[in-house]
């Protein structure tokens, strides 16, 4: 999601439930100020994007594998900023895009890792100590994602077929 986009999303789509694509404080900031705008009177669930396959050619923060060093690493920053600044949105989980055609788990290992390092810092923080959901997987990996523990799956071509 492009920042220069929020208020035009959040503007246009009221009942708007979920915003997958969070991947900076910058792009949380915005859409906490489009939520504003419009007066929103429920906040707006958003996931914190994580490339766990480390290619440019995708957006998001880098992993975490672990709690050690987690407070100061940047998904941990974003964490913090939509709890502690963004009163209009609600931290509801994290998500990833695995590599393409790959069928092994590392990618969706790599997203529970980073939700079980995180979840001191929710719980510290909001005092919120239930897990945080998973977006996992699309039409060619949900058997693995969901066994993995993704509760979002992206099954487009599943149902809408090859492009």
């Amino acid at each position: 999601m492009q920042s220069n986009k929020c208020k035009q999303l959040v503007g246009a789509c009221p009942n708007l439930y979920v915003v997958e694509t969070v991947d900076s404080a910058k792009l949380a900031r915005k859409l906490n100020a489009a939520c504003a705008a419009v007066a929103r009177t429920t906040p707006l669930n958003i996931m914190i994007q994580v490339n766990t396959s480390g290619e440019e050619s995708k957006s998001g923060l880098t992993p975490l594998l672990s709690a050690a060093g987690a407070a100061d690493a940047p998904l941990a920053d974003v964490v913090r900023v939509v709890l502690t600044e963004c009163p209009n949105l609600r931290l509801f989980g994290l998500m990833t895009i695995g590599r393409y055609g790959d069928t092994t788990a590392d990618c969706f290992e790599a997203l529970v890792a980073s939700r079980d390092a995180i979840a001191p810092i929710v719980a510290e923080v909001s005092g919120v100590e239930e897990p945080l959901e998973l977006s996992m997987g699309m039409s060619g990996d949900m058997e693995l994602a969901v066994q993995l523990g993704s509760t979002s799956v992206r099954v487009g071509s599943a149902i809408f077929g090859a492009r």
